[in-house]
């Protein structure tokens, strides 16, 4: 993972005039590029997948991906388009923020919450996916919901249709300054 990150850093500054990425951006691109592994969704044996680096560089040189910040209680919509014939199997989308240091033994620990949805050309609101946090569970695959607990959260949708998908950030809980910034990046997986 180390040297697959080093090459997305090289690959970053060769198309930014030498400039160093946020390393926000860069743990954002590799996990939302992992091929998912072990249960469907993210699970604590494979967390996001399998590192491939490919679709993370083919989202850095694409642009598909979004650093900004967001208000607190504020959303903020970001818009893509898939065309027509597009052959896409499935659309990725993922958000991640670095997250303030919370005091030892805190519950939750989240300090900042920010929370994705994303909105498809039929109006149908997709969620993150959601593992459960109850030990037993540890081996049950991935819901989706709200998540209040994570500072990276997915959105999956297979098979997305023709039209234009929205991206929502809310900044549902942001205590300190007002706005946090944060990550988010997309990938169309197309169908093999």
């Amino acid at each position: 993972v180390s040297g697959g990150l080093a090459l997305l850093y090289q690959r970053y500054r060769q198309l930014n005039g030498n400039a160093d990425p946020k390393n926000g951006l860069m743990k954002t691109l590799l996990c939302n590029g992992a091929t998912d592994i072990g249960n469907t969704g993210p699970d604590f044996s494979y967390g996001f997948g399998w590192m491939n680096l490919l679709r993370s560089v083919k989202m850095l040189e694409n642009t598909n991906y979004f650093n900004t910040s967001v208000n607190s209680l504020a959303t903020n919509t970001h818009n893509i388009s898939i065309p027509a014939a597009s052959n896409i199997a499935a659309l990725k989308v993922m958000l991640y923020w670095n997250d303030s240091a919370a005091a030892p033994l805190s519950n939750p620990a989240l300090i900042n919450d920010l929370d994705l949805q994303v909105t498809d050309p039929s109006a149908v609101v997709h969620s993150p996916q959601l593992l459960s946090t109850v030990p037993a569970n540890a081996n049950v695959p991935a819901t989706t919901g709200a998540d209040h607990v994570n500072n990276i959260e997915q959105v999956v949708i297979n098979n997305p249709g023709t039209g234009t998908y929205t991206f929502s950030v809310t900044g549902t809980t942001i205590p300190f300054a007002g706005q946090h910034e944060y990550f988010l990046v997309f990938d169309t997986i197309p169908v093999s």
